[in-house]
């Protein structure tokens, strides 16, 4: 039994990569690359990224990690799939509370549509679950309401800020 990929976005300064650690390898941006990291003695390390080697120094911050890659500071952030889905999930929450739609946080598969049109519906109701990076996360309804329209069906693939259901004024 295989286990199952981890997808990561770190950020770097001002560039982010998305990093995909398999059994045995690591992809950055889509490109497999051969890492190595040794504790060497405290928060020192030894990186070796593609035949490379780095002495890097790591220091706790919060969410972001300092590192000092030789000698030179850099804010380093690592934010794993669930980490960014409920970001960007949180991000479109307060924007979809003041409208009469509910859209899709990011792109994916719609699975489920738990709702038709005419149903009431309250706030914090689930009405549809979307798929992402191999995730499902069910989108609820804003605040109560009485649906309008729903514009996808299981099986749909939508992209980021698609219109997924209208509710009635």
């Amino acid at each position: 039994m295989h286990a199952a990929p981890q997808d990561f976005v770190v950020t770097v300064g001002d560039r982010s990569f998305v990093i995909r650690v398999l059994e045995g390898h690591v992809m950055i941006d889509g490109k497999t690359v051969s890492v190595s990291l040794e504790k060497v003695a405290g928060n020192l390390y030894s990186l070796i990224l593609d035949q490379a080697s780095y002495d890097v120094v790591l220091g706790e911050n919060g969410a972001t990690t300092l590192v000092s890659i030789e000698g030179i500071p850099v804010r380093v952030e690592v934010k794993d799939t669930k980490a960014l889905l409920l970001e960007k999930f949180s991000e479109h929450r307060g924007a979809r509370a003041n409208t009469q739609s509910l859209r899709a946080p990011m792109p994916g598969l719609v699975l489920r549509v738990s709702v038709h049109e005419g149903d009431a519906v309250k706030g914090g109701q689930g009405i549809v679950v979307l798929e992402a990076m191999k995730m499902e996360n069910e989108l609820r309804a804003p605040t109560a309401g009485v649906i309008r329209k729903v514009h996808v069906t299981a099986g749909d693939a939508v992209a980021k800020n698609a219109l997924l259901v209208e509710f009635a004024n």
